[in-house]
């Protein structure tokens, strides 16, 4: 059973107009995002994307996010950290091995997390 507090957040997002569904699977609480903007030099404008939080979270945080399989840059090269492919969900996934540094269960959420995916996203451009 997906905890109160991680559809309490969802709700949230969704408020904001994020399109989400949640699918809980082999220990973990699956967040998909649908149409999520991407950062400018990508091969498209928006992508699906998974996060994984454990069911402990937020005293466990995320680790890593994971996007369409055939998101890759503009230019055609693979997203820096980011030549993985895996299965989820009955779904192939292109795995961005970004951690976070630090998480603060009191203080970070789905939105905190958000903003370091959109930051790892920016730097797996690997862009000048």
């Amino acid at each position: 059973m997906i905890p109160e507090h991680i559809v309490k957040e969802i709700e949230d997002l969704r408020k904001e107009g994020h399109s989400i569904d949640l699918i809980e699977s082999e220990g973990w609480v699956n967040v998909i995002f649908g149409n999520f903007s991407l950062p400018v030099g990508y091969n498209k404008t928006s992508a699906t994307l998974l996060i994984k939080l454990p069911m402990s979270y937020p005293n466990g945080r995320p680790d890593m996010f994971w996007t369409d399989e055939d998101l890759i840059l503009k230019d055609g090269r693979v997203p820096r950290n980011a030549d993985v492919i895996e299965i989820a969900l009955e779904k192939k996934w292109r795995r961005f091995s970004w951690h976070p540094q630090s998480w603060n269960p009191g203080t970070d959420n789905l939105r905190t997390y958000l903003e370091f995916v959109n930051s790892g996203l920016v730097k797996a451009r690997n862009l000048p």
